[in-house]
């Protein structure tokens, strides 16, 4: 049988009736306004509004933790990190945490920053715990939506939301994580429908793969985890051979950012039960060496003891801050003489640093003007 003959005839596959794309030339926008400028929820965090953006990160470091800070943030319209956001209602499902864990972070967040839980009437935090939460499957490598979706769908159009966050891609996609195929259709098709029908960012968190944990590039599995969203955001520890100085830190790290530059980084500290902007970073270019360093953990806990019980410079003296640190459980219990010593090596630091002040008569410590704020 000749060659030509085993080529179907398309007129036998092809629809009776075929609608043509709808196109036309750029010389149209020369009739048109500019559109308007690009929007962002949080350009600092290459976060924009309208799209999938992931954050991926190891178990344990802390991911929900700063997604929640980031809802609190966008639906108070506060800055997050000492970046500015554009704010507006936040949904967020989160599938590892159940809702009473959810509410204690909520509740601890907005005391450390000092946010009224009642300004947070437009911040819906939902536990999915135990629960079925696969928003598509595949099908010979084409994506069915899912009931959940569709109900996850028809929340988002009732609250509509600036962002939506989804916590995580393990609990929620039921693809191969290492097909393209499935990897695109859940971000383009799932979650850029979600984005495009109702005019919301998705934010989906993340782990790496453990390839991608080894290497400290935070990604792994397909490209196209890399390649499909428009931003992605990487959290991991400091690069430091000093473990005690990183065990607390973490840098968030934007690593793609199709609407701007990439290669930005976020240095975060936990402290009081969230992470805040980190005010000693270690600076990674540097010559890596342990060091003695201040104990940045002991000094927000001094700074808090005076903001809290000597906050118009009265004097203190060092037994009395010792005593109060040791009780709050800031400083361990033991020798004197031997847990003494770090907390006398912070006061000296904050006083060089300005942040308080040294008296001879009484002999003790006052904070100073600069550090009342």
């Amino acid at each position: 049988m000749a060659k030509a003959e085993l080529a179907p005839d398309p007129t036998e596959t092809s629809p009776a009736v075929v609608e043509p794309l709808v196109v036309e030339p750029a010389s149209f926008l020369a009739e048109r306004d500019p559109p308007p400028a690009r929007d962002w929820v949080c350009e600092g965090l290459g976060l924009p509004a309208g799209r999938v953006t992931s954050l991926i990160g190891n178990g344990g470091f802390g991911k929900s933790t700063v997604a929640q800070q980031i809802a609190i943030a966008v639906a108070t319209n506060r800055p997050v990190f000492g970046l500015p956001v554009k704010g507006g209602p936040v949904f967020g499902i989160f599938c590892e945490d159940e809702q009473p864990e959810l509410d204690r972070k909520t509740r601890t967040i907005c005391a450390a920053d000092r946010t009224e839980l009642a300004m947070l009437d437009c911040a819906y935090l939902l536990s999915r715990d135990g629960k079925d939460n696969i928003l598509c499957s595949f099908d010979h490598d084409q994506i069915q939506l899912t009931e959940f979706y569709w109900q996850l769908d028809a929340t988002i159009a009732n609250i509509r939301p600036r962002l939506v966050i989804i916590d995580t891609a393990a609990d929620v996609f039921a693809g191969d994580f290492m097909s393209t195929p499935h990897v695109r259709q859940f971000i383009k098709v799932a979650l850029g429908g979600l984005c495009l029908r109702h005019e919301t960012a998705v934010l989906l968190l993340a782990h790496p793969s453990a390839s991608a944990m080894a290497s400290g590039d935070g990604g792994g599995f397909s490209t196209a985890w890399n390649n499909s969203v428009r931003s992605r955001l990487y959290m991991r520890r400091p690069k430091s051979e000093d473990a005690e100085a990183i065990a607390d830190r973490r840098v968030l790290e934007v690593r793609k950012a199709n609407y701007g530059p990439s290669g930005g980084i976020v240095p975060l500290l936990y402290s009081q039960g969230r992470f805040i902007l980190d005010p000693e970073p270690i600076d990674e270019a540097a010559k890596q060496v342990k060091a003695v360093k201040s104990d940045t953990r002991l000094s927000l806990a001094v700074m808090s003891y005076f903001k809290a019980n000597a906050p118009s410079g009265q004097i203190v003296g060092f037994g009395s801050i010792f005593e109060a640190l040791q009780a709050s459980g800031d400083i361990p219990r033991g020798s004197y003489e031997t847990v003494r010593k770090p907390l006398q090596r912070t006061l000296k630091n904050l006083v060089e640093a300005g942040l308080l002040g040294l008296s001879e008569v009484p002999r003790g410590y006052r904070i100073t003007k600069e550090s009342k704020s």
